[in-house]
């Protein structure tokens, strides 16, 4: 038996790191899954559906962009319509906006990092609350960052998104525990792609050469002095041990069990660089 057999869950940028991984990780346990991304639906099939699938789980694939709301409403009813329920809430969609300073950016740039970050999270919950209270059960997961505890230079959008999302998160949880529904918010490592996207944005923010094929090389390369914690001993020469998707799956499905029962309004850092 699995941890999540019979339950049915929603997990929005399915295509790639973090929402990719809870998706395996989900049906694996025995979930029957409802994915969506920007991407072309057939391109999500293929490179995530097919091989859910091929591990005898259920899987239904959307292209939906889910700050708007009529496309997140349509997700979930069709959601609904097909698994007859959504159990679990994984709002994982998330840009990295702009690198810039904030008398430089514009206020379209501003909007369409919260329009993404932070309103995609409360259509989610507006539209998948009101089965979740029918039933008197339900799982929210909301994806913050390590951001969202702390400044992050030259990205006043995606920091003050992510830091919306913990107290979106917390204020939520106080709303709705009486129907037997928590609320958790989960701060990952990172994964390549957004890592590039990050590393990038604030080199040509700078004026500085980019190298990829560099940071990609670094990026996956195993460091004999990367431990955990490591950025607080970076005086005796460590580095930070790195975590990704699979380490943020990975308490997804904690917080998307029965274990996690009476576990709500929580913010849980799975990257490792962060102590609050």
């Amino acid at each position: 038996m699995g941890r999540l057999d019979g339950r049915v869950a929603l997990i929005t940028a399915a295509g790639r790191g973090h929402g990719e991984a809870m998706a395996r990780r989900f049906a694996k346990e025995g979930a029957a899954v409802a994915i969506c991304d920007i991407i072309p639906v057939a391109v999500l099939e293929e490179t995530v559906g097919e091989q859910i699938r091929a591990e005898g789980a259920q899987v239904l694939c959307f292209r939906a962009d889910v700050s708007k709301e009529d496309e997140v409403e349509q997700l979930v009813q069709q959601t609904i319509d097909r698994f007859g329920a959504i159990d679990i809430l994984a709002n994982v969609v998330g840009i990295a906006g702009p690198t810039k300073d904030v008398w430089d950016t514009s206020l379209a740039e501003w909007q369409e990092t919260l329009a993404v970050n932070l309103d995609s999270v409360f259509l989610g919950c507006k539209y998948v609350l009101p089965e979740m209270i029918r039933k008197q059960y339900g799982r929210i997961i909301n994806f913050s960052s390590g951001t969202g505890k702390q400044p992050l230079s030259h990205r006043a959008p995606y920091a003050t998104s992510k830091m919306a999302v913990i107290g979106f998160t917390r204020t939520l949880a106080a709303d709705v525990g009486r129907y037997n529904i928590t609320v958790n918010a989960i701060c990952p490592g990172g994964h390549e792609e957004r890592s590039l996207e990050l590393a990038k944005g604030r080199a040509e923010y700078v004026g500085e050469e980019f190298d990829e094929e560099a940071f990609r090389v670094g990026f996956r390369a195993t460091r004999e002095n990367a431990v955990i914690a490591g950025r607080w001993c970076a005086d005796e020469g460590y580095t930070q041990k790195g975590a990704g998707p699979d380490d943020a799956a990975t308490i997804a499905l904690f917080l998307a069990s029965e274990e996690a029962g009476n576990f709500t309004g929580q913010d849980i850092n799975s990257g490792g660089g962060v102590m609050w």
